[in-house]
């Protein structure tokens, strides 16, 4: 049997899933699941590369053992990336996008960022790779001579696992360092003094080399998670708003071309790429990232869901793009700030958790229908939290709007049939998107 593995990371986990084509859909199923983290270390953030490598290892060594053929493609989050040397070799630990140095580089640059905005199409936000590389090169100016390359985290796992050195579009997108015509944009470069980058970024949907077991080759995929959880939605229509939900919510629609107008930029909407080089213009939201900290903070034994079941409604709400959710001390404490109380119990703690995450998404149809010109008429949903009732339900009230919720797996989903696409079992990306709709349960939230 042909196969492929799709190795998915989280900001929290890291997991990997075998699928396969038959009878014309996809069927995988999630091998194994760590957790995984930033650490302080050396007196920043950092991931640890090794514990991402290992398991990226154990996926290869599965797809060798179970498939006759096998393609390994991997996605994570957007901006973090590694660096090597002039002679191939890595230069440590990629520094994680919640660093505080990053702060200071992204104040450094607020004179410019109408003007990298027109260039980019990109949110500004401080974990942004152009704020990271000018952090970099502010605590370490040798850096730039030091380094001969540098690449977003699934193209630097992929060079440790095969030595091929590639940049994949909808990671290059997410950097604010890409210009709106799909290249690399000099003058952001030039603005923070590193030097472009001499491979410009590729469409997936390719094969790489084969790795050390002969069976399985790397497989280009849309290796920024939000590009495959948007892949694996399938066929997505006009008017409808998609919302992948997991440590963040990114809520936007799919357009033709960038949409880098002032508006679109006081907004803060950004534009990212899809693994067709289309457009994701979406919103980046604090998600579940708020809730699971104040469920921790809170010391709760109950799941998250249980948790959220049982949420009082509060009157409150708090606005979750307010900067200070970028990585707040205590979790409690900004939210009962900006709330203007401390909430009376756990479950009030619930409600008010829950009632911002909603309201803040549900305000982006009515924006997204100002700045593209379309009717919007219902979302889309997938990620972890596609399989929260309450969260869904509460978002179909909120919005007004039907929610349609799942895949819970998009981004396995849109990982894997990227791989039959570069491995010639897909044919085409309209093939692609038929059958990963067939592929795909979802159930329907009616407001209330």
């Amino acid at each position: 049997m042909i196969g492929a593995v799709a190795v998915d990371f989280g900001a929290s986990s890291g997991r990997y899933a075998a699928g396969w084509i038959q009878d014309g859909q996809i069927h995988f199923q999630v091998i194994d699941q760590i957790p995984h983290g930033a650490t302080e270390r050396n007196g920043r953030l950092e991931w640890d590369i090794d514990l991402l490598l290992e398991l990226c290892r154990s996926a290869e060594a599965h797809a060798a053992e179970r498939f006759e053929s096998a393609t390994l493609g991997i996605d994570t989050w957007g901006v973090d990336h590694g660096f090597i040397d002039h002679n191939g070799s890595s230069l440590g630990a990629p520094v994680c996008y919640r660093d505080t140095s990053h702060l200071a580089a992204f104040e450094s640059l607020a004179p410019h960022r109408a003007r990298l905005y027109a260039l980019t199409g990109i949110q500004h936000q401080p974990f942004n790779t152009i704020c990271q590389l000018l952090a970099r090169k502010t605590a370490d100016p040798d850096i730039v001579n030091r380094a001969a390359r540098w690449f977003i985290l699934p193209d630097f796992l992929g060079y440790l696992l095969s030595g091929e050195q590639n940049n994949e579009l909808t990671q290059a997108s997410t950097s604010q360092l890409l210009g709106l015509d799909g290249k690399w944009c000099r003058e952001a470069f030039d603005l923070i003094g590193w030097p472009v980058p001499d491979l410009e970024p590729t469409l997936p949907g390719k094969l790489g080399p084969a790795l050390s077991h002969d069976n399985v080759r790397l497989a280009h995929v849309g290796s920024h998670d939000t590009a495959s959880a948007v892949c694996g939605f399938g066929q997505l229509g006009d008017d409808q708003v998609f919302l992948n939900v997991g440590t963040w919510s990114l809520v936007g629609c799919v357009i033709d071309q960038p949409l880098a107008t002032p508006e679109a930029e006081a907004g803060m909407f950004t534009n990212e790429r899809t693994v067709d080089g289309r457009v994701r213009f979406l919103k980046n939201i604090p998600g579940f990232y708020v809730i699971n900290r104040i469920h921790e903070e809170l010391g709760l034994t109950m799941t998250v869901p249980e948790w959220l079941a049982q949420a009082k409604a509060v009157p409150e709400r708090i606005d979750l793009l307010h900067p200070d959710f970028y990585n707040p001390p205590s979790m409690i404490e900004i939210c009962a700030a900006l709330a203007g109380r401390q909430p009376a119990d756990v479950w009030e703690w619930a409600g008010l958790a829950l009632s911002s995450l909603t309201s803040t998404i549900a305000k982006q149809p009515a924006e997204l229908e100002r700045l593209t010109g379309r009717k919007f008429t219902s979302l889309r949903v997938g990620g972890g939290g596609s399989q929260s009732t309450s969260f869904c339900q509460s978002l179909a009230n909120e919005s007004g709007l039907p929610v349609y919720a799942g895949p819970a797996e998009a981004t396995v989903l849109g990982n894997l049939a990227m791989q039959f696409l570069a491995s010639g079992q897909i044919a085409n990306m309209e093939e692609m998107a038929a059958i990963v709709s067939r592929s795909a349960d979802t159930k329907t939230y009616l407001p209330q």
